[in-house]
Parts: structure tokens; sequence; C-alpha cells
């Protein structure tokens, strides 16, 4: 390999149908560019660098998921799984542009990623700032859908973080059941 050649992407994007409908799939490593795009122009989320989302849509693939409508991206849920916790799929950030609010998108995405391998994943993590009501409201309806537990604690204290950001509480949904699995 030639030093500063660019590399072939392990997978790449599958065109979206332009029939108006919604779909959701895993990210490819041409999407981070997009991702990062998304979050500096919606707004609501700490920015992180666009090789952070390059990396997300890569190599954490599978812990990830896009919506998009006519070729436009219309949500993701960037997630990683934990090595000290396998079975958990850590949700670490989710965003729907306005053209997507209102559809249910934030949920689905979650929803999507478990659904990819239902057998792995028993518990799901994510920080929530202890203002972020729709992020909550995400988070307990997923519990809901999958008649698991739900609890919310503070986790990161205010004075672990530059100024002005609040704390952080973990949410924990779990045992999710396993599919087939009766209550």
């Amino acid at each position: 390999m030639v030093a500063n050649e660019p590399q072939q992407a392990a997978h790449v994007a599958a065109p979206a149908p332009a029939d108006g409908h919604v779909t959701l799939r895993p990210p490819c490593a041409q999407d981070g560019r997009r991702v990062y795009d998304a979050v500096r122009a919606w707004g609501g989320l700490d920015v992180n660098s666009a090789y952070a989302y390059l990396l997300a849509c890569d190599r954490f693939a599978a812990q990830c998921s896009l919506a998009e409508r006519d070729g436009e991206l219309l949500g993701f849920v960037v997630g990683l799984a934990p090595s000290d916790t396998p079975h958990t799929l850590f949700v670490w950030q989710v965003a729907v542009a306005p053209a997507g609010r209102g559809l249910g998108l934030a949920g689905r995405l979650v929803d999507d990623i478990l659904a990819r391998d239902p057998a792995r994943y028993r518990f799901v993590e994510a920080h929530v700032g202890p203002t972020n009501q729709a992020s909550m409201r995400l988070f307990e309806g997923l519990a809901r859908r999958h008649d698991a537990p739900f609890e919310a604690r503070e986790d990161y204290p205010a004075a672990w973080f530059p100024n002005g950001h609040d704390a952080e509480c973990l949410v924990r949904i779990g045992p999710l059941r396993e599919q087939g699995e009766t209550p």
C-alpha cells in the first residue's frame, strides 16, 4: 500500500428509494461527513470531530442507524457497545432533522439497531441531561415498547464538565426480552 493512498470503504451505502418513504439502515464510512454536518446544522448536541463521526459510521456501524427519505438524511443514532458490558447498547447521540420530527424516528432508529441482532443486546444505556425531556421520553417509550425496566440516576456531575454543562443522568433500560421470550 502506498502512503496517503485512500482506502476503499469496507461497505458503501445502498441507494435509498426515491418514493417518499423513510428508510432505516446502518451507516457506512461515506456517511460520516453527512452525520457531522447534520449535528452542526440541526443543533442541540455537542459537536464532536468529523473524524469521530467517520469512525462511528465505519467501525461502529453495527451500533448506529440512519433514517433517510429520498436521499435526505432525516435522523441518526450513534451507539457503541462498551467492552465491559458487551450485551449493552450505549446510545451516544440521537438527532432528528426538523423535517423528520413527529414521525417517531428516534425510537425507530434505536429499535432498528436492536432488531439487527436481538440476541446480543439485553440492555440499552445513554447519558441524558436532566432538562432533556425529549430524550427522557424517547428512552421511557423504548422501555415501554420492550416491556423492560427503566431507571435513571445521576452519573456524571456537572463539576466533571467545562463550565455551563449540566450533570448527566445514566438511563438504563433492561433487561430486554429476547425475541420469542414471554414476560
